[in-house]
């Protein structure tokens, strides 16, 4: 039964794309936070270094910006393990369902039976298209998560810019308003 192997092939390949595409979007999200916290950090210890606070010295300063250093070094720590979790389970559920497709496909490719195969292969001929279109769009679904992680990590190449060439507008002839005022 070959169109039962490849449509549970295809149903594998949709849970990788997917599984992939959701680890890249953990991805970009950890890596815009990371973005934030060291941007917030690095404007909250510029701010404090460089204004003169009444009655704070520059050791409370420095004390303020090793809280604030402390609170991101935390709460990053605390996003690089939830994350990483998140992604375990991705993972878990993935190789789970894949599993499941693999031993159902498994026992229906050992049905001997005549009605059950040709029920089988009428399901098969039925599904296989929405099949095809589903692995398309986990595909572009997985790169469009890639092409988000890109942007949000701040790693993107610049694009050329396009230059436009545009005629330039005639000018034109100063109109002389002294008699408008002179009436006024």
């Amino acid at each position: 039964m070959t169109t039962q192997a490849s449509f549970s092939s295809a149903a594998i390949h949709v849970i990788g794309q997917y599984n992939e595409a959701g680890k890249t979007l953990v991805g970009a999200y950890r890596a815009g936070v990371h973005r934030l916290l060291g941007g917030a950090a690095s404007r909250y210890s510029e701010f404090v270094g460089s204004r003169q606070i009444p009655l704070v010295s520059e050791q409370v300063k420095a004390n303020l910006i090793g809280a604030q250093e402390k609170i991101n070094g935390f709460l990053a720590n605390r996003l690089d393990i939830d994350t990483g979790r998140i992604v375990s389970v991705m993972d878990r559920v993935a190789a789970g369902t894949a599993s499941g497709i693999e031993t159902v496909a498994g026992r229906v490719a050992h049905v001997e039976s005549p009605a059950v195969a040709s029920v089988v292969k009428a399901l098969n001929a039925l599904n296989q298209p929405i099949a095809n279109v589903s692995v398309q769009i986990a595909d572009k679904v997985a790169a469009g998560a890639r092409q988000i992680e890109v942007r949000v990590s701040g790693t993107e190449e610049a694009r050329p810019v396009r230059t436009v060439k545009a005629k330039a507008a005639a000018a034109k002839k100063p109109v002389r308003r002294t008699a408008a005022r002179k009436a006024a």
